[in-house]
């Protein structure tokens, strides 16, 4: 008797030291629109939904203004849309709350979702020419997906560089020399250079040239990047992008975290590039698993969305406000709470 008790009280502390990590809590998405009195105003918003590794629940939209809820359809994105004719005549607040459970999760299997959708290029993230090249040169097998993975691990530093300054972190934490043609100065005239006629070649734009030529970008490039190579050896990858969430109790969110899953033996395998880059120690973690603290806003590239009328939206997390057709007054943010 004695025995079978101890084996019990082992496969319980077995159970209990093997528990996947969980986060729960409440999330904020608070948006300020500002007053635009005569001017049709169009405002689009992502809404979150559950799927097979994340539960959203206590759903809830508080604003003064019509809206409806509209799904994007290649994707299956749903999103918060209003369009306001006459405009504002003053202030209106749109918060966004909701409840996420979120696991640590490995690979997985995503009911209703063609793979073939996420073997195409994207306007900013191309595949065959140069990827295949780099494929061919590299020897990459589409059967082993990890020597992919390490070299844009490799290849990339993280780094959104605006100044050549030293109070810059991004500046002062980046090499002189990036690699043969590229400084970290360079990269920062790039940067300002393009962002002077609202270019795309830079850094936050998910742009796989870009990323290739520069090798310096935010969690955007490093995917982008990944989705590239994958798809060019006829390896299905997908685009991720929300928010990660902080460490403690409360608190705000200063930005998007993005993330990419591929496509192998029937199940969809999750990369996160970019924080293995910040965090090197965790590089082979973050090969075929992600953390739990995160949660998804939505997933895809090129996402139409009705009203828009400047075309497909490039990634879709931060909101999108336009006044008579040009880009509206707001101001955003995000918080959350441990529940």
């Amino acid at each position: 008797m004695m025995m079978r008790w101890m084996l019990f009280i082992a496969a319980i502390a077995l159970s209990s030291c093997s528990k996947v990590p969980e986060r729960n809590f409440e999330f904020n998405y608070k948006v300020s629109l500002q007053a635009n009195s005569g001017k049709n105003m169009k405002v689009w918003l992502p809404v979150p939904q559950s799927n097979e590794v994340q539960t959203i629940s206590e759903l809830s939209i508080d604003t003064d203004i019509p809206y409806e809820i509209k799904t994007e359809e290649q994707h299956g994105n749903t999103y918060f849309y209003a369009n306001l004719k006459e405009g504002l005549t003053q202030t209106a607040d749109i918060n966004i709350h909701f409840n996420v459970k979120r696991k640590q999760r490995a690979n997985a299997k995503f009911k209703d979702t063609d793979p073939n959708l996420y073997l195409k290029a994207n306007r900013l993230v191309p595949i065959g020419e140069r990827f295949d090249s780099i494929a061919k040169a590299n020897r990459f097998s589409p059967e082993n997906m990890k020597p992919v993975y390490d070299f844009v691990l490799s290849e990339m530093y993280y780094g959104k560089p605006k100044a050549q300054n030293p109070s810059d972190q991004y500046y002062a934490s980046l090499p002189t020399s990036i690699k043969k043609g590229i400084t970290k100065d360079s990269v920062v005239s790039l940067y300002l250079n393009t962002t002077k006629i609202a270019g795309e070649f830079t850094f936050g734009n998910g742009n796989s040239n870009y990323a290739c030529d520069i090798s310096v970008g935010n969690c955007t490039d490093f995917h982008s990047y990944f989705m590239s190579l994958a798809r060019s050896l006829n390896v299905p990858a997908r685009f991720h992008i929300g928010f990660s969430i902080p460490d403690g109790q409360e608190g705000k969110i200063g930005g998007y975290h993005c993330w990419a899953d591929y496509h192998q033996n029937n199940e969809w395998h999750p990369v996160d590039i970019s924080e293995a880059d910040k965090a090197p120690e965790k590089a082979e973690f973050y090969f075929g698993k992600l953390d739990a603290n995160r949660v998804e806003m939505t997933q895809g590239r090129d996402l139409i969305l009705e009203g828009y009328s400047k075309g497909p939206v490039n990634f879709f997390v931060y909101p999108i406000v336009e006044s008579d057709g040009q880009a509206g007054a707001y101001t955003k943010s995000f918080s959350y709470k441990e529940i």
